[in-house]
């Protein structure tokens, strides 16, 4: 993201396979679709603006530091992942 990436342009498929990658790695499976699709549901799932809050409040009530936010993080995940899915569907493999 800070690198000047464009989540949606050509070199999704290459964006979405480095980043599957890492993940696989961190998790320890397997690199394939059902990882993918995984991380895509968590990402829209966290992306909500309610969770960002209720994890401020929590931190304020437990007396924890605030966490830098992550909103402008998620959208760019979220299509890096929904690119790379859509050039699987088309058959764009590596």
């Amino acid at each position: 993201m800070s690198a000047g990436l464009v989540p949606a342009a050509a070199n999704g498929m290459f964006l979405a396979d480095s980043l599957g990658g890492l993940y696989a790695h961190a998790f320890e499976c397997a690199d394939e679709g059902d990882l993918r699709r995984w991380l895509l549901a968590r990402l829209r799932t966290t992306a909500d603006p309610r969770a960002e809050r209720y994890w401020q409040l929590l931190a304020v009530v437990n007396g924890w530091p605030a966490s830098p936010t992550l909103a402008p993080v998620y959208p760019w995940f979220t299509t890096v992942f929904a690119k790379g899915d859509a050039d699987h569907e088309k058959g764009l493999t590596r």
